[in-house]
């Protein structure tokens, strides 16, 4: 064992749990290294495990193929030939193997020929299926026993069969000196159960050293590439054992071809394998068009670009094992929409890095719109809200601009404002193809609201469904909760929201384990929450949580004209659905509509044109026809001028005794706010003529 020497001696004293890096593998002390110590091993039987540098796989698979009584100068594995009929035994064994890798890997023979590697698939015995692996030996016979050890000796094609990982071996680590100028990337394919069905092999003989030749003699992306491609045939298997299509396409090659393209085309997994530095090695047709890949720029681009810092590839590269990964509902920066990744590493033997890593992308097709005691039909979007005026519009656009984030987003409005419609309306903007769960948090019995949120496991309580059912919160996942009514939460479910939305994950009620989840939150309250911390009854801590984005809808009296505009809009949306004429308002009842201050807001409005409409008959709507409460006298709303009096009510300006013409100034405001600045209509609300009404509008200097 090496103990002292140079920097690269050094760097070859590895532990066994430890593989040897690229660079060092290419590199001239290495290999002489490793021919040292196998003429030790053959010459003067010291055990090659003791070797630090040597791999333990290689040093193991040397002891094998000597003890099994193997020269390695004579070719062995070319001394005998299987017979014609039982080759062709072990063909048709393979057909499904060799229907799936066949497209697959004729498409890529020839860009590997013009590498100058050989490109073959292999049964899981070794046996040589398809491919150009012999063309590179010159002396070697049309077909070979098996790549088994018995018959080959160390080779990167059977020790991927026994571990069941892709293995890379160089020059001297082959047993065979007929090997000693080849590297060789194999990859093993398996079934749904694990086994080994079969492996692939790119194999290069090298004219010259790999030092003489620079990097240039090794394709640095060819583990990546070879692996990606094995992991494609399994998915085509996959795919041969789901569908009776192409079992009925078997016998007619073309057909069978273009059946398996349609169906990767119109496949919704997509496979990426990169780097531990995140740079894309090769991708599927899915994945190019996922990522709005070409085939010349394809490996100089980095995952990070799409994803961003959603994928921790410092935490998925530190691996030891190849474990594979769930990261739900990952987002693409292009166009925020919400996809299922499954993430696999592939470590380097014995190491704590990954040689490469193997993205498999879903996106999520379904959308769910759950509603839980609310109105919501899933598919409001901005331009269905209705609404002219100033603080409506600057409202749409503050809406709009929050849309665009992932915080959370508080709503806050009067009851009957449409604060819902505008939770529907961001969430359609922003994730139109996730899920949208809505919970009216004050309409569900506080003994059952806990349930419906966090959902349960079977048996969790008396009258739970055997199977349990997951919450709201987990239904969300990859999509909006919108929680209205928040203010009225129970005291005691804010902190365990409040920890959820820390902790972005879940536990059922009865259950054991925590599941990830990843939604955005929208919650509406008609309270001042701010007021309810102060008396002890919200959480402070989850006010602030819940307030990242605050965003307040104006009520239906600081509206002006979208009175009239919203009226128009119920009678006709309702006598379309009654299938009968529109009706008319006249302008006594228009006038009145437009005066009355609307505490239940556009539900109100709502319901109050829905009633004149029967009470009408069918008819023109009058005064007589609106709802008695209209008639009451209530709570006058503010009136805000356009200038110095903007903080200021109509009663307040008038209390400090202005003059007749101040005082006609602020009316003349009042009733073109009032009339969404229509001269018309504040005419009819003044009960004077336009002429006089234009007149002093001029008058008073007061744009229109």
């Amino acid at each position: 064992m090496l103990v002292k020497g140079n920097g690269l001696e050094r760097t070859l004293i590895r532990k066994k749990s430890q593989s040897v890096d690229i660079k060092t593998i290419i590199s001239e002390e290495y290999w002489e290294k490793i021919i040292r110590c196998k003429e030790n091993f053959l010459k003067k039987g010291i055990d090659p495990r003791q070797e630090a540098y040597l791999r333990p796989e290689i040093a193991e698979s040397w002891v094998r193929v000597l003890q099994a009584g193997k020269n390695p100068q004579i070719v062995f594995f070319a001394q005998k030939q299987e017979a014609l009929s039982e080759y062709q035994k072990i063909w048709n064994d393979n057909q499904d193997l060799i229907t799936a890798a066949s497209p697959l890997i004729n498409n890529f023979l020839e860009l590997a020929a013009v590498e100058g590697y050989a490109l073959s698939l292999f049964d899981k015995n070794g046996f040589f299926l398809i491919g150009t692996h012999l063309k590179i030996f010159k002396n070697a016979p049309a077909i070979t026993i098996s790549w088994q050890e018995n018959t080959a000796g160390t080779t990167a094609t059977w020790l991927a069969t026994i571990h069941k990982r892709p293995y890379l071996v160089v020059g001297p680590e082959h047993y065979l000196d007929i090997l000693a100028d080849v590297i060789a990337y194999s990859a093993p394919i398996l079934d749904d159960e694990g086994q080994v069905v079969g492996t692939l092999a790119l194999t290069k003989k090298l004219n010259k050293k790999p030092w003489e030749g620079g990097a240039s003699e090794l394709n640095v992306h060819a583990f990546g590439w070879i692996t990606s491609l094995a992991s494609s045939i399994e998915n085509q298997l996959k795919l041969q054992k789901s569908n009776s299509l192409l079992d009925r396409a078997k016998d007619d090659l073309a057909k069978s071809e273009q059946i398996m393209k349609t169906l990767m085309e119109y496949s919704s997994e997509a496979l990426i394998t990169i780097d531990s530095d995140g740079m894309i090695l090769c991708t599927n047709p899915q994945g190019k068009r996922l990522l709005r890949l070409d085939y010349e720029t394809q490996e100089q681009r980095n995952i990070m670009e799409f994803f961003g810092n959603q994928l921790n590839l410092r935490s998925i590269s530190d691996k030891k094992k190849s474990n594979s990964i769930s990261e739900d509902f990952i987002k693409l920066d292009y166009n925020k929409k919400p996809y299922h990744i499954n993430v696999l590493p592939i470590s380097k033997q014995d190491s704590a890095e990954a040689d490469a890593i193997i993205l498999k992308i879903k996106e999520v097709e379904s959308k769910i719109v759950c509603k839980s005691n609310q109105g919501l039909d899933g598919d409001f979007s901005f331009n269905n809200i209705i609404g002219e005026s100033k603080a409506m519009q600057e409202a749409i656009k503050q809406a709009r601009l929050f849309a665009g984030s992932y915080d959370n987003i508080l709503l806050l409005g009067e009851s009957g404002t449409g604060k819902e419609l505008f939770a529907q309306a961001i969430h359609n903007e922003q994730n139109p193809n996730g899920p949208l769960i809505a919970v009216n948090c004050a309409a569900m019995p506080e003994n059952l609201i806990e349930s419906e949120l966090f959902g349960y496991e079977g048996g969790a309580f008396t009258g739970a469904e055997k199977s349990g059912r997951p919450g709201k919160i987990e239904l969300a996942n990859g999509g909006t909760l919108f929680l209205d009514e928040i203010g009225d939460m129970p005291y005691k479910l804010q902190a365990v929201l409040l920890r959820v939305l820390q902790d972005k994950q879940v536990m059922r009620l009865g259950g054991k384990n925590y599941q990830k989840v990843d939604f955005r939150l929208i919650a509406a309250t008609n309270q001042d929450l701010w007021q309810l911390v102060q008396e002890k009854a919200f959480r402070a801590d989850l006010y602030y949580r819940l307030a990242v984005l605050s965003l307040e809808i104006p009520p239906l009296r600081e509206r002006g004209h979208d009175i009239a505009i919203l009226a128009e809009y119920f009678l006709t949306k309702n006598a379309e659905r009654r299938g009968m004429k529109v009706p008319t308002i006249t302008d006594k009842a228009l006038t009145k509509i437009l005066s009355y201050d609307w505490p239940g807001n556009v539900r109100q409005l709502e319901n109050a044109m829905i009633y004149a409409m029967n009470i009408a008959g069918g008819g023109t709507i009058d005064v007589t026809h609106l709802p008695k409460e209209i008639f009451a006298k209530g709570k006058k709303a503010a009136v805000k001028t356009d200038q110095d009096e903007q903080d200021c009510s109509l009663e307040e300006k008038i209390g400090t005794l202005l003059s007749i013409k101040e005082s006609e100034r602020l009316v003349l405001l009042n009733a073109m706010k009032k009339a969404g600045n229509n001269v018309a209509i504040a005419a009819k609300l003044l009960d004077m003529s336009k002429p006089t009404l234009y007149r002093k509008l001029k008058e008073h200097e007061i744009e229109y």
